[in-house]
């Protein structure tokens, strides 16, 4: 078993986007999305809009010197940004949180079976914690806390606070410590903890071993609720089946977000000459839909163009002598390879025209 120390100190790999490095059962070491990142995807971001523009004009009014220093950079955005993320560090903003993080690892430790030192200004909310836990008689598995929790299906990881069961019930339920205002966030924590309950397996990130899921309660989820510097402690439980509806709708406007396929060049038809016009009718629109497909295919990823040909739609039929219902059939197979390969929808068809250089003319050689 790994040493309970490492769990207060060390947090799994990542890559550089912030998601987790998982060895998945087929062996291959893959990058999952976070449950946090996909949880906040359906936020409402005006509360924390307001809240960031309140945090700022305190920190400029606490701090002279970040509004002289932006009224030199009205015009470059990052030097902006820095100084607003200054101004918001100035206003405190940051305090609560880092009280927040430390709640957590002392309480962590604590169910870990360690005795943490502790601060005197952090004292009280940890007695109200470990009375609070007693006194609804929760009951915490040391070899399940602080988990990290992985989908392949949906590939996506997070770890979960706890998983713990009241002493009154069978199965175990996902339990979240929350040190911050709860209100407007409840939500993305529904989000959070329905996507927990609904992984696949428990992953040792050190071992990389994964264990099968307990059995587990997946309608219904606790938030620990230990607002700091309140020796306030109290337990909501939250609806996890509303949550895993949201889960998935999350996933799907997310993907729905990466579409690169929306939108094509219209281009002006060519005008007609001698006198005959252009043409027009069913023979037109197939023409245009073989030229389409026919450019859409050359710009398809050389991998997908291969899959193409192994999977062809319309089976010994070529591109030049299909109707227009088997070129609709091969059009929409040409949207799925580009959604899949993240293809562009058309490559510009105007191109800038490449300026050659002058010829040089060669001097003639007197004979």
């Amino acid at each position: 078993m790994t040493n309970a120390d490492e769990f207060t100190t060390a947090e799994a790999p990542k890559d550089r986007w912030g998601r987790y490095r998982i060895i998945t059962t087929s062996g291959k070491e893959t990058s999952f999305t976070r449950v946090t990142t996909i949880a906040k995807c359906l936020d409402d971001e005006g509360a924390l809009t307001a809240w960031k523009g309140r945090m700022t004009a305190t920190g400029l009014v606490h701090r002279n010197d970040l509004l002289v220093a932006a009224s030199t950079c009205l015009d470059d955005k990052q030097s902006l940004d820095r100084i607003v993320q200054q101004a918001i560090e100035a206003a405190g903003a940051s305090s609560k949180a880092n009280i927040g993080t430390a709640l957590h690892q002392l309480t962590q430790a604590i169910d870990l079976g360690q005795k943490p030192a502790i601060l005197p200004g952090l004292q009280a909310d940890v007695d109200s914690y470990v009375a609070g836990i007693t006194r609804h008689g929760v009951i915490i598995d040391p070899r399940l806390v602080e988990v990290l929790l992985v989908n392949e299906k949906y590939e996506y990881a997070g770890t979960a606070d706890r998983i713990a069961r009241f002493r009154s019930r069978k199965r175990k339920q996902i339990f979240d410590l929350k040190t911050g205002n709860i209100e407007y966030a409840i939500n993305a924590i529904a989000v959070q903890m329905a996507m927990y309950a609904n992984a696949e397996y428990i992953y040792d990130w050190r071992t990389k071993e994964r264990t099968p899921m307990p059995e587990l309660d997946k309608t219904r989820g606790v938030i620990i609720h230990l607002p700091a510097g309140q020796a306030k402690f109290d337990l909501y439980e939250l609806d996890l089946v509303a949550g895993w509806e949201a889960a998935k709708m999350a996933m799907d406007v997310r993907a729905w977000r990466k579409r690169k396929d929306l939108h094509i060049k219209v281009h002006a038809e060519a005008a007609a000459t001698d006198g005959v016009p252009p043409t027009t009718g069913v023979a037109a629109s197939a023409d245009l839909n073989q030229s389409d497909a026919l450019a859409r295919i050359y710009n398809l990823p050389v991998a997908a163009r291969e899959l193409l040909k192994k999977t062809w739609p319309v089976p010994g039929v070529k591109l030049p002598d299909m109707n227009e219902t088997q070129l609709d059939i091969l059009l929409a197979r040409i949207v799925e390879l580009e959604t899949e390969h993240s293809a562009p929808f058309m490559p510009d068809p105007d191109p800038l025209p490449v300026k050659k250089k002058p010829a040089v003319k060669k001097k003639a050689v007197k004979k």
